[in-house]
C-alpha cells in the first residue's frame, strides 16, 4: 500500500463542523488545496523524487544530484501552492532551486528529453496526490487544478528549456568545459595527454569533494597551505570536484588541521585517501564521492572515505540495512523506557563500550549502567560483546538514513 492509499482525505484535515461551506467559493477552495499540500509537503517530495527516479534514473546524476532533486522536488511543491493560491494572476516562473538542478544536469549531459520528463512527473504526481484527496470536495476542484496545468504547464516547460539550453551554450564557450571533458575521459580509464589541465597526474594525488559556498576560494586556500597543485572543477552552484597533487602523500592529520584551522568554516570536504599516479587518480576521486554519499546525510566539515566506507556500503544495501536495525535495534522500542535504553546503548558504543564512561557522560552511576545494559541484551537476546561491530554500524546507518535534523 503506497502512502497516496493512507493519506487522510481533505474533509479530515478541516473542521468537520465546518461542512462544505468553506469550498463553497473559490478563494475557500484554493485555501483547502494550499493547506493540504503544505501539510503533507514531505511525503510528496519523497514521491516526486521516487517517481522521478522510476522514469528517468538518469536524473540521479550521483550524490550530488540527488540532493538536488530533493530541493527540485521541494521547489516544485512551493510552485504548485504558490500558482494554486495566485490563480490566473500567477505569473510562472521557476525557483532558484529549479534552475541550479536543471544547470547542474546540462552540465553532466543529462539529455533534455529526460529532464522534461522528469519535470512531469513532477506535475504528474502532485496532480496525483491532490486527485486522492478530492473525493469529498465539490466537483469543480479537480477540473480547476486541470486548468492550472493547462495554463502554466507550457511556460514552465519552456522556461525549462531555456534555462537547460543557455547553460549548455554557456559551456561550449567555457575553458572549464574542456577541463570537464578530459577529465570524464580520464575517469572512463582513457589514457591522454591533456596539458590545459594544468595539472601533473605521475604525483600523489588527494580527490575531494567541497560542498558549501565559494568552493574555488576555499579549494585554492587549502591548496596553498598544503603546498599542492590544483585541479578544480565545479560541478553544482555550491560543489565542487577537487584534486591535490604533490610529490608526497598528503597526511590526514596534516589536511584535517588545515581545513578545520582555515578561516572558512561554510565548506565541508569529502574526500579519499592519498594515491599515487593516474590510477590513483581515479581511485581517490571513487572515494571521495564514497564519502560525499555519507556527508550529504549527515555534514561535517570533514569526513574521510576509509572513516565510513563500511556505512556508506550499506546505505546501499537496504536488504542488509533492515536486517541490522531490525535485529538490533527494533527490539529496544518494545521496552518501556525505550529512548533512555538507546541513549544508553549509543552511548556505550561511542565509548568503546566502557561502562565507567558512559555513565560519566550520562550523568547516572555505573549500576544504573550495568542494569541498563543488561535489559538491551534480553531485548535483542544476544550479549552486547559478541555483536560490537553489528552494533556499530546499526547504530551508524540509522543515524546516516534518519532524516537530518
Amino acid at each position: 500500500m503506497t502512502w497516496l492509499a493512507t493519506a487522510p482525505s481533505l474533509a479530515a484535515l478541516v473542521c468537520p463542523s465546518t461542512g462544505n461551506d468553506q469550498a463553497d467559493s473559490l478563494d475557500a477552495l484554493r485555501g483547502l488545496l494550499v493547506e493540504l499540500l503544505r501539510a503533507r509537503s514531505p511525503d510528496v517530495e519523497r514521491a516526486i523524487v521516487d517517481k522521478g527516479l522510476d522514469i528517468e534514473p538518469v536524473l540521479n546524476a550521483g550524490p550530488e544530484g540527488y540532493a538536488g532533486l530533493q530541493a527540485f522536488a521541494r521547489s516544485g511543491v512551493d510552485v504548485l501552492a504558490t500558482a494554486i493560491e495566485g490563480g490566473a494572476d500567477w505569473t510562472p516562473g521557476l525557483s532558484p532551486a529549479a534552475v541550479a538542478q536543471i544547470r547542474f544536469w546540462a552540465r553532466n549531459d543529462v539529455p533534455l528529453d529526460a529532464v522534461m520528463r522528469g519535470f512531469y512527473s513532477v506535475t504528474s504526481t502532485l496532480l496525483e496526490f491532490l486527485s486522492e484527496e478530492l473525493a469529498d470536495l465539490p466537483p469543480e476542484a479537480l477540473p480547476y487544478l486541470a486548468s492550472i496545468q493547462t495554463q502554466h504547464g507550457g511556460q514552465l516547460m519552456e522556461a525549462i528549456a531555456t534555462e537547460y539550453e543557455d547553460e549548455v551554450a554557456r559551456l561550449d564557450r567555457s575553458p572549464a568545459k574542456r577541463v570537464a571533458s578530459c577529465v570524464a575521459r580520464l575517469l572512463a580509464g582513457e589514457s591522454l595527454d591533456a596539458p590545459e589541465l594544468g595539472y601533473e597526474l605521475e604525483a600523489w594525488h588527494l580527490g575531494a569533494v567541497a560542498v558549501g559556498p565559494k568552493p574555488e576560494l576555499f579549494a585554492r586556500e587549502l591548496a596553498e597551505r598544503l603546498g599542492c597543485q590544483l585541479l578544480f572543477l565545479p560541478r553544482a552552484t555550491e560543489t565542487a570536484w577537487i584534486w591535490l597533487g604533490a610529490k608526497r602523500a598528503v597526511p590526514f592529520a596534516e589536511l584535517e588541521r588545515s581545513v578545520l584551522s582555515g578561516a572558512r568554516t561554510d565548506v565541508s570536504l569529502a574526500v579519499g585517501e592519498p594515491r599515487e599516479g593516474a590510477d590513483g587518480w581515479r581511485l581517490t576521486h571513487q572515494e571521495a564521492q564514497t564519502a560525499l554519499a555519507v556527508m550529504l546525510r549527515r555534514p561535517q566539515r570533514l569526513t574521510r572515505c576509509s572513516d565510513v566506507v563500511l556505512s556508506a556500503a550499506l546505505m546501499r544495501d537496504e536488504e542488509m540495512r533492515r536486517f541490522l536495525v531490525e535485529a538490533y535495534l527494533r527490539p529496544l522500542e518494545e521496552c518501556r523506557d525505550a529512548e533512555t535504553l538507546r541513549e544508553t546503548l549509543r552511548t556505550y558504543v561511542s565509548l568503546d563500550y566502557n561502562a565507567a564512561s558512559t555513565a560519566a557522560t550520562l550523568g547516572v552511576d555505573r549500576h544504573t549502567v550495568q542494569r541498563r545494559l543488561r535489559r538491551i541484551e534480553e531485548a535483542i537476546g544476544r550479549q552486547l560483546d559478541t555483536c560490537r561491530a553489528e552494533l556499530d554500524i546499526a547504530l551508524r546507518v540509522e543515524l546516516l538514513t534518519q532524516p537530518a535534523g
